[in-house]
């Protein structure tokens, strides 16, 4: 089952929680899920997945927050929010994703170690020509299948050319690793 099937569960929403808890002072993912479940109970929803599925999804979106300096760690399991966080949170009251984040050189770092290529941000004068979004969802997908992540992870609705984007990525790491695979495999009988 997908978070992201929920009224408030998206991408978007959990760093916009986790955000919003590091106002209040040092938090952990445990203080995040709590504040996720009153969001839910104060709409009439009941929480739709175990505690556990609240903290792994929570936990990626920390990590990602913290690859952008937006939320900094305090070494035990606790984090904070930082003064780019802040000014972040303000920038957008409605919540923060992935394309608010590659405007921060951290998380782009982050994004091309993982994707093993750089990445362009949308709008910069580097991209001469090149306007097309799906490449940042492509290259999340390529990541997230290196990190582990699953499929059905996909951060983005489905009915969106931005969710084929990032699981084209996906499959597209997939086949690569398969490929990888083979050619061992093949240079051990040689």
């Amino acid at each position: 089952m997908e978070l992201t099937e929920y009224p408030l569960l998206h991408e978007v929403d959990l760093m916009l929680t986790l955000l919003k808890v590091a106002t209040e002072g040092p938090a952990t993912i445990d203080d995040a899920a709590e504040r996720l479940k009153r969001n839910l109970e104060s709409v009439g929803l009941s929480s739709p997945v175990p505690d556990r599925e609240f903290q792994i999804y929570l936990t990626r979106a920390r990590d990602r927050l913290v690859h952008a300096v937006l939320l900094a760690p305090l070494g035990d399991g606790r984090f904070t929010i930082t003064p780019r966080g802040v000014q972040a949170l303000s920038d957008h009251p409605g919540g923060i994703d992935d394309s608010v984040l590659m405007n921060f050189p951290e998380f782009r770092a982050f994004i091309e170690a993982e994707a093993g290529r750089p990445v362009k941000r949308i709008g910069s004068k580097d991209n001469a020509g090149d306007d097309d979004p799906r490449i940042i969802e492509f290259d999340q997908g390529y990541a997230a299948f290196q990190q582990g992540i699953g499929l059905q992870a996909n951060p983005y609705e489905r009915d969106r050319v931005m969710h084929l984007a990032w699981e084209n990525g996906w499959c597209e790491a997939r086949d690569d690793a398969l490929r990888a695979e083979k050619w061992a495999d093949r240079s051990t009988n040689i």
